[in-house]
């Protein structure tokens, strides 16, 4: 009874990363088709299963090219020209591709500089936070003090969160790396590493401390 409990156990832990990550994908891949399928159906009054993958590859594979000559950049140009004008259009355009420029051409520099811990949404509960820079100078200026921009991620998804400013001296440092922050925020605490960090002051040593003697 006991081997085949494990045998389950260990199946369960297979398959779990695999099925969610083919369901991401299927999913992903049917909301495309299903884009591309409606306007074909109109024009032909035909279902044809796969096209919208089969033309969005198309469709990236004819933007790699016409980005790698002269002509095709001319024409991306005048495209993101038109964009640029229309209202609001123009930010969300703009910030996509800054944070595509940070993620993929400006490796020297990490977006995450380190982790940190803050107390949020409220006083005496604390998330993991991303420092990405320092707060922009006119908030300093009104506020009257250091402040650090923070990125707080979300669980499971990572890539979504919050922007907050908080002052430095709140800041709590911990010596974890990037990835393994991020992964203790996907897998919602499951994932949690063995080891306790190293923290910057006697407060953060304390905070540690009345941690373990409250578990």
């Amino acid at each position: 009874m006991k081997k085949a409990r494990k045998l389950f156990i260990t199946g369960i832990f297979v398959l779990t990363p695999l099925v969610v990550t083919v369901s991401i994908i299927t999913w992903f891949v049917l909301k495309i088709d299903a884009f591309f399928q409606k306007p074909v159906k109109a024009l032909t009054g035909e279902t044809f299963i796969g096209l919208g993958v089969i033309l969005t590859l198309g469709l990236i594979f004819l933007t790699g090219f016409l980005a790698t000559n002269y002509v095709g950049k001319k024409i991306i140009s005048n495209l993101e020209n038109a964009v640029l004008k229309i209202p609001i259009a123009n930010v969300i355009y703009t910030t996509i591709k800054q944070l595509r420029d940070t993620v993929f051409y400006n490796k020297s520099k990490k977006a995450f500089q380190s982790v940190v811990l803050i107390e949020y949404p409220s006083k005496g509960i604390y998330a993991l936070g991303f420092i990405t820079g320092k707060a922009p100078a006119i908030i300093e200026g009104a506020v009257k003090k250091r402040m650090a921009s923070i990125f707080i991620p979300t669980t499971p998804n990572p890539t979504s969160g919050m922007y907050v400013m908080v002052p430095v001296g709140d800041l709590i440092h911990i010596n974890m790396s990037v990835d393994t922050a991020i992964k203790l925020i996907v897998s919602g605490g499951v994932l949690s590493p063995d080891f306790s960090g190293k923290l910057d002051s006697y407060e953060n040593e304390k905070f540690l401390k009345n941690r373990k003697e409250g578990d």
